[in-house]
């Protein structure tokens, strides 16, 4: 039988460390006047730092997200953004900040991504047969995972739909920031702490579950053998992915397919606001560039399995 190496937390806890210490450093180092020196304290740290800290939250919102959403329903493609979160997020979001109320963003994003997870998963309920878990024949090519993915593709085109409604109905002084704020935008962030707070609760969250999530995502009928609640953990995941996804897309606006590769969202804002200086390029248009090839990618390579 071949052994498995053991695992190295404390290694692979100083090269992240390292690894973020350089995104951030770099996220710094990146303005609207290109790459340069980080001159005036002013800028730095009411300009860039907050920026940067926004940045920082927001990836790791969404890289959580995906990873509960991965193991909940056993598909690396699953994503916030693919799966219809993130849009629902985003109508909640909007229509706030339709009625001029963007305080109230953050609620909103958070009660669009739960309703939009709560329906992934009662139609995913209902298509595959309420005896079946989610998460069920999900092996490559399984027809529970092509189930999800297909019923979340079309909760975001509804999604979709009815922001455009939004976009249609909004009052002219708003339509500019909210077309922005809808491509997913990090300028002008001032309030990276609640998105740290929301960070902290996902994962204060999804923690105490991390060995029974192991369990479900190797088959949910065996993890219910083993003694786990598996439909209570499911909706846990769900509002947790929630609650971090409404948080991102408050903070940064829709960001999509970062729960796909992880947090580069500060190196994506970082590309896109000195890449074509002056002009500065909303960051969810950098992490499309990326993410599109890299879900593209998966799908071909669990199509040739």
């Amino acid at each position: 039988m071949t052994r498995l190496a053991p695992a190295r937390p404390v290694a692979a806890l100083v090269v992240l460390a390292a690894a973020a210490v350089l995104v951030l450093g770099g996220g710094l180092l990146a303005g609207s006047a290109g790459w340069g020196g980080i001159g005036d304290a002013t800028i730095l740290w009411q300009v860039r730092a907050p920026r940067v800290a926004a940045g920082f939250a927001t990836g790791a919102l969404l890289a959580v997200a995906g990873a509960l959403l991965q193991g909940l329903t056993r598909n690396p493609l699953s994503d916030p953004h693919v799966i219809g979160v993130s849009g629902g997020a985003s109508v909640g979001a909007m229509l706030w900040l339709m009625l001029g109320s963007e305080g109230g963003a953050a609620v909103g994003a958070m009660l669009g991504a739960a309703l939009a997870a709560g329906l992934l998963l009662l139609l995913s309920w209902r298509v595959t047969g309420r005896s079946q878990p989610l998460a069920a024949a999900s092996a490559p090519g399984g027809e529970s995972s092509a189930t999800v993915l297909l019923l979340g593709v079309m909760i975001g085109a509804a999604a979709a739909a009815v922001v455009s409604v939004l976009l249609t109905l909004a009052p002219e002084g708003r339509l500019r920031g909210m077309v922005f704020w809808l491509l997913g935008d990090l300028n002008g962030v001032v309030a990276w702490q609640p998105a740290f707070l929301a960070l902290v609760a996902t994962l204060a969250l999804a923690w105490p579950w991390s060995r029974e999530l192991d369990l479900m995502a190797r088959g949910e009928a065996w993890a219910a053998t083993l003694g786990v609640p598996v439909a209570r953990r499911r909706r846990q995941v769900l509002l947790a992915a929630a609650v971090a996804t409404g948080a991102a897309v408050a903070t940064a606006g829709a960001v999509g397919f970062v729960g796909l590769g992880g947090a580069f969202v500060v190196v994506a804002d970082a590309v896109a606001r000195s890449a074509f200086a002056p002009l500065q390029l909303p960051v969810g248009v950098l992490s499309a560039a990326v993410g599109v090839p890299v879900f593209v990618a998966l799908l071909l390579r669990r199509g040739r399995r």
